[in-house]
């Protein structure tokens, strides 16, 4: 394919010169077909080719892989099957059948996990921080003094989500509180 410097050229000594054909081809060096082509051109994107469907040599063990995998969404997550796990299950339990490398099962299972949990995290809650609105912290921690005596204080942090402005103050000692009756 010429470049679009080169068919702009063309389309220019044609739409704008005048040209014939045959002068063009004088001029650019190119065939006749070729020149012709790019004046009778309207589209010049490139088309797009859909990938052919081959088959894998993983298919017919797919749906035992399929079966394992949707299994795992009710175990544990740490007892779930990882794609080495799931290559070397068949290794073991179908050495005749397996043709097929890791790397063509860790795809394979990469993609089956990512249909299998899209489903289950459709939804979600929105996060709202309406202005004004505070987060309170009172805890208890322990530090180290001047003198390297470990002593135990207490911390008040108050955190406001809308701007991610903060505000910490600590306290050697615990204080009871007063009430006061009036």
């Amino acid at each position: 394919m010429l470049s679009m410097d080169d068919i702009k050229y063309i389309r220019r000594m044609h739409d704008v010169e005048g040209c014939s054909i045959r002068e063009i081809m004088r001029r650019s060096g190119y065939h006749y077909e070729t020149v012709k082509k790019y004046l009778d051109m309207k589209d010049f994107n490139n088309p797009t080719l859909l990938p052919k469907e081959v088959p894998s040599l993983l298919d017919p063990l797919k749906p035992i892989i399929d079966e394992w995998l949707e299994n795992d969404l009710k175990a544990p997550r740490k007892q779930r099957h990882t794609a080495k796990r799931v290559y070397e299950r068949l290794l073991n339990e179908y050495p005749g059948q397996l043709e097929v490398k890791l790397r063509t099962v860790q795809y394979y299972v990469s993609k089956k996990k990512k249909e299998l949990y899209a489903e289950k995290s459709k939804g979600y809650i929105p996060l709202e921080h309406p202005a004004g609105e505070a987060q309170v912290d009172f805890c208890q921690f322990f530090y180290y003094d001047n003198s390297n005596t470990l002593k135990e204080g207490r911390k008040l942090t108050v955190s406001f989500p809308q701007s991610n402005g903060a505000y910490c103050q600590a306290f050697r000692v615990r204080t009871r509180n007063v009430c006061c009756k009036g």
